[in-house]
């Protein structure tokens, strides 16, 4: 069995290619670059009248509109979305390839007078940067964040026409210090990882960034004509592309990076049909066709990315656990890329759903798996894989009093070399409270769900674990919807003003509103902020907290909403990485589907935790859909979490872990006695 086991991997030979450009690689074995970027060369997409944009294929072929009115569209780095202008109300929109739906609508910022135009996706999809107001401006993609100026005052140009990269690199145009004072455009580009600045060309507009962010195409006039030219992105390498008698339009490199399309204006005749139309010019040939039928503007070329699905099982649900922590730990005494070091271990129980509901949240801030055994005696397995992954002297944690884990676990946990640490009390609610105290004495957030069922708990568990080894958030548990004298008294000790309180689902709300009324927390003001997550089902509140928690990540976790051990597999491998989304069995939930679809442009790898049993085939290319275009994803198992010999299990590429970025605004509530 290939060894190269992965945690948050997938078999994506392609994209591996990215690595060495972006901030930081993730996590996998290391991969020979390619010479072009890991896509295909899908659809243009043009503007074809004023707000009305249509899409066909290079050769002519499936000619179609695209529904959303708008124009300046961009794609994203996977093909799955497009950032388009509506110029009716001055938003910029994002759209689903092959949907009718609308996406996001980003509005500017009130009084802003701002009218943007050209968006363009940057970094693995999760940025788009457009111009209004003489300015480049930097938001998200999934609109949570209020649009801003992208440079700093004192780098400030009248800057224009932006493209971006999935590298980091973006290239612009600019035409002065100020836009009073402009003067003659030239091609720039900027470098988001290191801040550097370097000017490309002069007397240039209309950049376009290849896929890679190695090359920029450009326009200048060249005897009364717009010609293309191309460029490195250091500088070096300027060549005239273009040389015949027409102005070339807009550049848009193919996601290949062999081909440029670009728009012409062609005079009308008795015997020609005037207007614009899109050609294709071949880099390297020289060659120039056009595209038959794609009669338009602003055309922009659809890059169809291979995304990825995981999926990390054992024999079966216990097995699956251990699958979980060799997928993300390395063993003791090497160093797998992709596979991190561990720092602890927490022990729960196999049998009991309630004493493991927060131990994610501990597991993340001490940088270690969840573990479950039988209550009686410490499993085989998970011993050999305690020996595996967690150097001598470690601490073991166990969740829950003798009646959940014995002492004959803790005693076998130290006669292995570690340091057994017990975190119990007389319930699972002051448990809940015992493991909170162990993670951080200065909490900055506490999340409130119940204890009676997992689902709330777990995703709760699974954000707060999020924050990694400076984690500062708890969770903590309550008998429905009553709140029990370890937890009220816990919470008496903070101010709401300065952690802040995070209900999970209605019993939660329920049971903080009733001890506040009734006097439980005596230190709170009269009035006080919590924030509030309702959702109807497990699903919606998992997507809920996915929402506000997470900014844009390029994972996610999927466990069987029937399988709290899947969850807590799930949660513990992926806690710093993505959220733990819920799914049913044979399909996937209406939230969990459209959260995928919405972080489809900086989602790129699901983990699915469980066999056929918890999540079935079926549901695989329903995740893939959701995430990417079509059937374009690679789909990987890693059976007991080694990937498998048949597969080359490659890095993907991103610039950093998925950490926490809460915006918690909308979730807000007051209330009062």
């Amino acid at each position: 069995m290939n060894t190269r086991t992965r945690r948050r991997s997938a078999a994506l030979t392609s994209l591996a290619a990215l690595a060495a450009g972006l901030v930081a690689a993730l996590p996998g074995p290391a991969a020979a670059a390619s010479s072009s970027w890991p896509a295909t060369d899908g659809k243009l997409l043009y503007t074809v009248a004023d707000n009305e944009m249509g899409l066909i294929n290079p050769d002519g072929s499936s000619s179609s509109q695209f529904y959303p009115t708008g124009d300046q569209g961009a794609w994203s780095a996977d093909g799955s979305q497009v950032a388009f202008v509506n110029h009716y109300d001055d938003h910029i929109r994002t759209a689903w390839a092959g949907s009718e739906d609308t996406g996001v609508d980003i509005t500017m910022p009130s009084g802003s007078g701002w009218h943007p135009a050209d968006p363009t996706f940057w970094y693995g999809g999760g940025d788009i940067v457009f111009t209004a107001a003489g300015r480049l401006r930097l938001t998200a993609a999934d609109g949570t964040r209020t649009p801003k100026s992208l440079f700093g005052t004192d780098v400030d140009g009248c800057d224009s026409q932006p493209s971006g990269a999935v590298n980091g690199m973006l290239a612009f145009v600019r035409t002065g210090t100020s836009c009073p004072t402009a003067g003659t455009a030239a091609v720039w580009v900027y470098n988001g990882r290191t801040g550097a600045f370097t000017k490309l060309a002069d007397n240039a507009r209309e950049p376009s960034i290849s896929p890679d962010g190695q090359s920029v195409a450009f326009t200048r006039s060249v005897d009364g004509h717009k010609q293309i030219f191309s460029v490195r992105a250091d500088g070096t390498g300027l060549t005239q592309l273009t040389t015949d008698a027409v102005d070339h339009n807009r550049p848009a490199w193919s996601p290949q990076g062999d081909r440029i399309a670009y728009d012409i204006d062609v005079p009308g005749s008795p015997d020609v049909v005037g207007g614009p139309q899109v050609w294709i010019h071949t880099i390297g040939s020289g060659e120039q066709t056009q595209a038959p039928m794609a009669n338009g503007t602003n055309v922009a070329w659809q890059p169809i990315r291979d995304n990825a699905i995981s999926r990390v099982y054992g024999s079966d649900t216990y097995d699956t656990n251990i699958s979980a922590s060799k997928w993300t730990w390395n063993t003791v005494g090497t160093s797998t890329p992709g596979l991190t070091n561990a720092g602890a271990a927490v022990l729960i129980s196999k049998s009991d759903a309630a004493y493991a509901t927060t131990a994610t949240s501990l597991a993340g801030k001490k940088r270690g798996p969840v573990l479950m055994t039988s209550g009686t005696g410490l499993d085989s397995s998970v011993q050999t894989e305690l020996k595996r992954m967690l150097p001598k002297g470690k601490t073991v944690y166990l969740v829950g009093g003798t009646k959940i884990l014995s002492s004959a676990v803790a005693s076998k946990v130290t006669s292995l070399g570690y340091t057994a640490k017990r975190l119990s009390d007389v319930s699972r609610y002051s448990t809940s409270v015992a493991v909170a105290k162990a993670l951080t004495s200065t909490p900055k957030y506490v999340f409130l769900a119940t204890g009676t069922d997992y689902h709330n708990a777990l995703a709760a568990s699974s954000a707060a674990g999020a924050m990694g080894s400076s984690g500062t958030a708890t969770v903590l548990l309550t008998e429905g919807s009553t709140m029990t004298t370890s937890v009220y008294g816990y919470l008496n000790k903070y101010s709401p003003s300065t952690t802040k309180v995070i209900t999970v689902g209605t019993d939660a709300e329920s049971a903080l509103a009733k001890a506040y009324n009734a006097g439980k927390m005596p230190n709170w003001p009269s009035r006080f902020t919590y924030y509030r997550v309702a959702g109807s089902t497990p699903q919606s509140n998992a997507m809920q907290l996915a929402d506000f928690w997470w900014s844009l990540p390029s994972d996610a976790a999927v466990a069987s909403v029937d399988s709290w051990r899947g969850g807590v597999s799930a949660s513990s491998a992926m806690t710093t990485y993505g959220p733990l989304l819920w799914t049913d069995v044979t399909s996937l939930p209406y939230d969990t589907k459209r959260y995928l679809m919405r972080m489809s442009s900086s989602l790129n790898h699901v983990a699915v935790f469980g066999g056929t049993a918890s999540v079935d085939t079926s549901v695989i290319p329903k995740i893939g859909a959701a995430i990417g275009v079509g059937t374009h994803y690679d789909y990987t198992s890693y059976y007991k979490g080694a990937a498998p010999q048949t597969t080359a299990a490659q890095t993907l590429p991103n610039s950093a872990l998925s950490a926490p970025s809460p915006d918690l605004a909308p979730l807000q509530v007051t209330a009062a006695r």
